[in-house]
C-alpha cells in the first residue's frame, strides 16, 4: 500500500532537493499528505505549477511541452483541489508559484478566492462516474443502458449495490459526486438550493447507506477496491481515473450517470501575484500547446475541449449532462454536514493509543488535546469539520505493558453522555511502562464490531513494540482471524521513534495506510485520517 507522506514545514528546501534529482514533491495516493506548508518551490524552474494529484500521469506530456517551448516547468502536488483552493484563498501561493492546475476553479470561486487568479484556460474535462464490476453491471442491466443517479439509489436501497467514494469534505471527486447526485435528484434545472435538501434527503440517505468504503484519497480508494473486490460493487471517481484502472486489467464498466454530473475541467490558471514576472506569457504558451495536443490528452481518457479526429470509444459512447454548480456556500456546508451525520453509514472507529513511558510529557498532552477536539466537535481542517459524527460507534483503547480496558460509546451531538464517557477516558490517560503494541492491536481487532457501519482502526505508537507478539507473530495470528476482521483497515500514525518499515508492512497487510507525524504534526495526521473513516 502506498505511503501517505507529510509535506513538512521545510517543504521549500525539500522540493528544491527533489527537483535536482528530477522529481516533484508530492504525497502518495492523492490524499494531500500530513501537515506542512502549502508554500511554493525553491527550484530554478521557469514556471511552477500547483497541480491536482490526478494529473500526475500528464507529467511526461508537460516535460515534452517544456522541451518544445524552451522553458523549464515544475509541477508539484501538495494536496487535493479542495485543500489547495483554501491555501490559494489564504495567499499561501502568492509570489511562490506561477499557476494552478486544479480539477476545477468552481470551488475556488465558491469560497471567494477568484481574485487570486488572473486568467484560466480549460484544458480537458472528466465527469464523475461509477466504476462497477462487470458482473454486477450485467446483473443490474447497466451494461445495456446508461443508468441515472436514481437507478443507482434504487439498487442501493434494494441491497443490490454497494459502493465506495472519497470523503466529500476532503476530496474533490467525492465532493463533486455529492453535489451531482443532490442536484440531479432535486431536478429543478438549477443549482441545488437549501429548500431542496429536505425533499431529496430520503433518496440520498438510501443511496449513501450503501456506501461500504470511504477514503480521503482517490488513490487509496482505487487500491482498496482492486485489492478486495468483496468490499464494494463499484466506486465513484473521475471517468479518466476509472478507465485507467480498467486499462490496468480491472474488469469494471465505467458509467456516467445519465441525468447529469459535475465534471472536472482542469483550468490552467495564472496567479494574480505569480513568482515570475513572465508567468502570464509562459502559462499562455503552455495552455496553447496543450490545446494543440488534445489527441494526447484524449489518450488519457480525458475529454478534449477542442475537436479531435479520434476519441476513445469508451468515453465517446456515453453522453454527459453538465449540472450547475452551487453558488451558495451555505447550501454546500449544510449538504456536507447532512452527508456526514445523516446520509452516510456511520463509522465503527477504534483508536488504539500508545501510552507507554516514552509518551510522557508533551506527547501525551498533545494526544489528549487532539482526541478531546474530536470529541467536543472543534476538530476541523481548512476544508471543514473532522470531529466525531452522529451515530459513529467509537472505541478508545490505550496500551502500555498490556492492553488497557477500552471505552466504547455511540456518539451523538444530541446526547452528551457518550461525549462524557469518551472525554473521561481520554483525560485519564497516563504515560508509563512498555509497549505491548501488537497484543493491543489484536485485542482491538477481535473486539471490533463489523456487523454495521464502516470499520477502521487508527494505531498510534511512538516506539518499537517490546512486549508480547512481534510483527511476525502478529501476522500469523492475523491470518487466522475471520475474513470480516481481516477486512478492517489499520491506519498507522508514525510518531516519535516508531519502526517505520514495520509499520508500513502492517498497513500493507491490513489494507490501511501510513500517515507521517515523525516531525511532530500529530494533530494534522489525526485530522487527515478522518477522511478515511
Amino acid at each position: 500500500m502506498k505511503r501517505v507522506r507529510a509535506l513538512i514545514l521545510g517543504v521549500l528546501s525539500l522540493i528544491a532537493a527533489l527537483a535536482l534529482a528530477g522529481c516533484s514533491a508530492e504525497p502518495d495516493g492523492g490524499s494531500g499528505g500530513s501537515g506542512g506548508s502549502r508554500g511554493g518551490s525553491d527550484t530554478s524552474a521557469d514556471l511552477v505549477i500547483v497541480a491536482a494529484t490526478e494529473l500526475k500521469d500528464l507529467r511526461d506530456l508537460v516535460d515534452q511541452a517544456s522541451r518544445e517551448l524552451g522553458f523549464s516547468i515544475e509541477m508539484y502536488f501538495p494536496g487535493g483541489t479542495l485543500d489547495n483552493s483554501q491555501a490559494l484563498h489564504r495567499g499561501e501561493f502568492d509570489r511562490v508559484v506561477d499557476a494552478t492546475w486544479f480539477a476545477t476553479n468552481r470551488y475556488t470561486n465558491l469560497i471567494g478566492a477568484q481574485t487570486k487568479l488572473a486568467s484560466e484556460t480549460k484544458i480537458a474535462t472528466s465527469p464523475i462516474a461509477f466504476g462497477v464490476w462487470e458482473d454486477t453491471a450485467r446483473q443490474l442491466g447497466w451494461d445495456a443502458k446508461q443508468p441515472t443517479w436514481a437507478d443507482f439509489a434504487a439498487a442501493a436501497e434494494a441491497g443490490e449495490f454497494r459502493f465506495g467514494m472519497t470523503n466529500p469534505a476532503s476530496s474533490n471527486s467525492g465532493f463533486s459526486a455529492l453535489v451531482s447526485v443532490a442536484t440531479a435528484i432535486a431536478d429543478t434545472g438549477e443549482a441545488i438550493a437549501p429548500a431542496d435538501l429536505e425533499r431529496i434527503s430520503p433518496t440520498l440517505e438510501g443511496l449513501f447507506k450503501a456506501q461500504s468504503l470511504v477514503s480521503g484519497s482517490s488513490g487509496w480508494l482505487a487500491d482498496a477496491f482492486a485489492a478486495d473486490p468483496s468490499r464494494a460493487d463499484g466506486i465513484i471517481n473521475y471517468e479518466s481515473t476509472l478507465h485507467q484502472l480498467r486499462e490496468q486489467g480491472q474488469p469494471i464498466r465505467v458509467i456516467v450517470p445519465n441525468d447529469g454530473v459535475i465534471s472536472a475541467d482542469y483550468p490552467l490558471s495564472t496567479l494574480a501575484e505569480p513568482k515570475h514576472p513572465e508567468a502570464a506569457e509562459r502559462v499562455e504558451r503552455l495552455a496553447a500547446w496543450l490545446l494543440d495536443h488534445q489527441p494526447e490528452i484524449a489518450e488519457t481518457y480525458r475529454r478534449p475541449v477542442t475537436q479531435v479526429d479520434e476519441v476513445p470509444a469508451e468515453i465517446a459512447s456515453q453522453q454527459v449532462i453538465e449540472l450547475p454548480f452551487p453558488a451558495n456556500q451555505g447550501v454546500v456546508d449544510e449538504l456536507l454536514y447532512t452527508y456526514n451525520n445523516q446520509y452516510r453509514r456511520p463509522g465503527t472507529t477504534t483508536f488504539v493509543l500508545d501510552t507507554s513511558g516514552s509518551m510522557a510529557g508533551e506527547r501525551i498532552s498533545s494526544l489528549q488535546s487532539i482526541m478531546l477536539s474530536l470529541i467536543d466537535g472543534t476538530a476541523a481542517t481548512n476544508v471543514g469539520d473532522v470531529s466525531l459524527r452522529d451515530n459513529e460507534r467509537v472505541t478508545i483503547q490505550s496500551f502500555s505493558d498490556e492492553p488497557h480496558p477500552p471505552v466504547t460509546a455511540t456518539y451523538n451531538r444530541a446526547d452528551p453522555q457518550a461525549a462524557v464517557e469518551l472525554r473521561g477516558y481520554v483525560e485519564s490517560l497516563r504515560a508509563a511502562g512498555g509497549t505491548a503494541l501488537y497484543p493491543a492491536l489484536l485485542e482491538a481487532m477481535e473486539r471490533a464490531d463489523t456487523s454495521e457501519g464502516i470499520p477502521s482502526i487508527v494505531l498510534l505508537g511512538d516506539g518499537q513494540a517490546n512486549i508480547g507478539e512481534n510483527f511476525r507473530q502478529f501476522a500469523e495470528r492475523y491470518r487466522d482471524l475471520p475474513a470480516e476482521k481481516r477486512g478492517i483497515p489499520v491506519f498507522v500514525i508514525l510518531y516519535g521513534s516508531a519502526n517505520t518499515a514495520e509499520m508500513e508492512k502492517l498497513a500493507e497487510l491490513t489494507g490501511g495506510a501510513v500517515f507521517d507525524a515523525m516531525n511532530g504534526d500529530l494533530d494534522q495526521a489525526f485530522k487527515e485520517i478522518r477522511g478515511f473513516q
